[in-house]
């Protein structure tokens, strides 16, 4: 009897060591099964985060190409932008237009031109700029 007790204590010992392996190859089964998942998603969030890196400099590159058409663009705006006429320019053509307004102004024809080259008569020099300073005074009154 004495040596089926140590018999049902070492078959008890035995049992349980099992019982004890079988729940560490459960526990190792399962961590295998979490570190599969967790490799997967790692997996998938590299090849989003690959995919996203991808998207991002496609998107640099676009914005990269934008800024340099810009920049070809202002540098065209700029040229042309030389030929446009000044407001000095416009204000010196408009002179020149309130100069040879037949409204503000009075121009001799040439049949006056001529009885005035053969009188001989016409204004002295003088008198011609008398006469201009004096239209010049006139318009810029009217402004």
């Amino acid at each position: 009897m004495a040596d089926q007790q140590v018999v049902n204590k070492l078959v008890d010992r035995v049992n349980d060591f099992n019982r004890r392996v079988r729940d560490l190859e459960e526990k190792i089964r399962n961590m295998n099964a979490r570190v599969n998942t967790l490799d997967d998603t790692l997996l998938d969030k590299t090849k989003d985060i690959n995919s996203e890196l991808q998207d991002l400099n496609d998107d640099m590159s676009d914005l990269r190409d934008r800024v340099a058409n810009m920049e070809v663009d202002i540098k065209e705006i700029n040229r042309e932008k030389r030929k446009f006429v000044t407001s000095q320019e416009i204000e010196e053509i408009e002179n020149y237009m309130d100069l040879m307004n037949p409204i503000h102004s009075s121009f001799v024809t040439k049949k006056e031109a001529k009885e005035m080259l053969q009188e001989n008569t016409g204004p002295s020099k003088q008198e011609i700029e008398k006469m201009v300073d004096r239209k010049i005074k006139k318009q810029e009154e009217e402004r």
